[in-house]
């Protein structure tokens, strides 16, 4: 049997059909949460330093990290190598696409 917190962070990962936003991470579990909050505040990270973070093993963490560019929380740097995986976090809400305002819209302001 593995380890419970992994496999619940993974499921919490799994269950979300659409992006993940920094605004969302406060609904994770621990010790997801701590380590989300902290590379993003970071902005800039590594493996290692995602896996500093959480109680889990390279393995589990790349999975984590893997599904997290997925959900466009975290984008691989150009600066990562096959050895040393670098993330870039994203930082504002336009994980998700943007839609125009209508045409009109200074009309019904007005």
């Amino acid at each position: 049997m593995g380890n419970p917190l992994f496999e619940t962070a993974l499921k919490e990962l799994q269950e979300r059909s659409e992006d993940i936003r920094p605004s969302d991470v406060i609904m994770f579990s621990e010790p997801l949460r701590s380590a989300l909050n902290f590379v993003i505040r970071l902005k800039r990270f590594s493996l290692t330093e995602f896996g500093e973070q959480l109680p889990f093993s390279r393995e589990e963490v790349k999975q984590l990290a893997d599904l997290l560019v997925k959900r466009n929380l975290f984008e691989l740097s150009r600066f990562a190598t096959e050895a040393e995986p670098y993330y870039n976090a994203r930082l504002s809400a336009l994980t998700r696409p943007l839609t125009r305002p209508p045409s009109d819209i200074w009309k019904k302001i007005d």
